[in-house]
């Protein structure tokens, strides 16, 4: 073989070279990719369970979407294509309430486990995930995986018109919707916080609102065992909560039975008579709560109460 031979062989075997090595490149990171997706997935799986996973499926701009019957209707749920986008969950009633993911980088969102949507690698030694819930709702997850991971964690929040958010006893938030003049109904909750260690000890944690943020801060200390997984988990649209009428408004219902009728005629739609709240019902609990210098609520499928303090957001003034 003379030089002119050998040279042509060597380009073209280096040329044939750099064309696998660009033909394998891409699978491999693929399969890093997914490797890392299944390895955070099943570490969160592990600590949430799968019980009360809904099934979800690809869709058009989203990573994943999810369409849960509930007894208020159906209520979907979907997941960005992307760490920096928003879970977006949408009630019976079109309304929609948002949660953007924590402050992330631009991570393509992977399904993996039993339905677990992970954003690999979202933020400095931190995973994100979501996992769309039978309740009609979603938990979005943070994994710590190390000590180097922040520890407070910020979710920006899009609430509809007419949204707002109190605390409640359990150390979570309760979403209220307002529903007429004097009325607010309870449309969601954010569950009290958690958070476990790979040993599934728990953490302690808690929130905070910064304006639109819930900031979630995980304590983690020289003795908590890594990868730790925390969770804001909400609901939304689950009209069989409470509505709540003001001071004013119970007076009114106190006084005139005619009024009680308007009021269950506009009740949002899953607070029934035929569950057992009648004029009648509802007449004589504001009668007591206005003695006792309370307000009147009505539970959907229960029976008309009374209540004070900070339920409702303070709507008893």
């Amino acid at each position: 073989m003379n030089h002119r031979q050998r040279t042509a062989t060597g380009l073209v075997a280096a040329a044939t070279a750099t064309s696998l090595v660009i033909a394998i490149a891409p699978t491999a990171s693929a399969d890093t990719l997914d490797q890392r997706s299944q390895k955070a997935a099943a570490g969160i799986e592990r600590i949430t369970g799968t019980q009360d996973l809904a099934a979800s499926s690809a869709a058009q701009g989203a990573a994943a979407r999810s369409v849960t019957k509930t007894e208020s209707g159906a209520v979907t749920v979907q997941a960005p294509e992307d760490a920096t986008g928003n879970v977006r969950t949408t009630a019976p009633d079109g309304t929609v309430f948002g949660l953007g993911l924590s402050q992330t980088k631009s991570v393509e969102g992977v399904r993996a486990g039993s339905g677990t949507i992970v954003y690999p690698d979202a933020a400095d030694s931190t995973d994100l995930a979501v996992q769309p819930t039978t309740e009609g709702g979603a938990r979005t997850l943070v994994t710590l995986k190390d000590k180097n991971a922040p520890t407070e964690q910020r979710f920006d929040l899009q609430l509809p018109a007419g949204a707002h958010l109190a605390a409640n006893d359990s150390g979570g938030y309760d979403i209220f919707q307002d529903s007429g003049e004097g009325s607010t109904v309870l449309k969601g909750t954010i569950s009290a916080p958690w958070a476990k260690d790979a040993n599934g000890k728990d953490v302690a944690t808690s929130y905070k609102l910064e304006g639109g943020t819930l900031v979630q801060r995980i304590d983690t200390n020289g003795t908590t065992a890594f990868p730790v997984v925390a969770d804001p988990h909400y609901t939304w649209g689950i009209v069989s909560g409470t509505v709540y009428f003001n001071k004013s408004e119970t007076r009114k219902i106190a006084l005139g039975g005619g009024l009680a009728a308007t009021i269950i005629a506009s009740i949002p739609a899953g607070f029934t008579t035929a569950a057992g709240i009648t004029v009648a019902a509802i007449t004589t609990m504001a009668n007591i709560a206005q003695s006792h210098k309370k307000c009147l609520k009505i539970k959907s499928y229960g029976k008309p109460g009374e209540y004070s303090g900070k339920q409702g957001d303070g709507y008893c003034r």
